[in-house]
């Protein structure tokens, strides 16, 4: 099994003006939307990340490129998040040696859990390594994103979804329901 690396994706920062984020009215009736939780300080990687999950088919919702979402947190930030990922069919958080550190992500995995329903949860480890994970506590607890046979980010069917008790669904057919 390999988990996705830093060394897989190109590195390039998007701008707010990047229209990375596809509003729900140009999605396709069979296009699932989804909501990509991550640690700001990783924003380096959003972009391969991103193209890693559209290879999939899916369109992407990155909060720091919604243009109607303040910089400041306050209630009415938190209320638009849950807004965000109620529009989503499917919720992923990005971890990365840093995301141990965000307050954010916690609180949005369980509003993801809540809202969006475990089975439509998982985590997408971001590693050094591709053998080696140092998983947060709740990577014990949902589905994580793994490659079982190759490292190549471009093989869709190669990525599957593992869950704690060891059963697995291919990752995109995960996307798909």
């Amino acid at each position: 099994m390999a988990y996705l690396t830093f060394s897989n994706l190109n590195s390039r920062t998007f701008s707010k003006a990047t229209s990375l984020n596809e509003s729900i009215s140009s999605r396709t009736y069979l296009e699932k939307k989804v909501f990509l939780s991550y640690r700001r300080m990783d924003r380096d990687y959003i972009d391969g990340v991103v193209r890693f999950l559209k290879r999939m088919g899916v369109s992407v919702y990155i909060d720091y490129l919604d243009e109607t979402l303040e910089e400041k947190t306050n209630d009415a930030v938190a209320q638009q998040l849950r807004d965000r990922i109620k529009e989503c069919s499917k919720f992923i958080t990005l971890a990365t040696p840093n995301s141990t550190g965000s307050k954010w992500m916690p609180w949005e995995l369980g509003l993801g859990d809540r809202i969006i329903n475990y089975a439509n949860v998982a985590i997408l480890p971001l590693t050094n390594d591709p053998n080696i994970w140092a998983d947060q506590e709740y990577g014990k607890i949902y589905g994580r994103i793994e490659s079982l046979y190759s490292f190549s980010v471009a093989d869709s069917n190669d990525w599957y979804i593992i869950y704690p008790n060891g059963t697995r669904i291919k990752f995109k057919d995960w996307l798909s329901k």
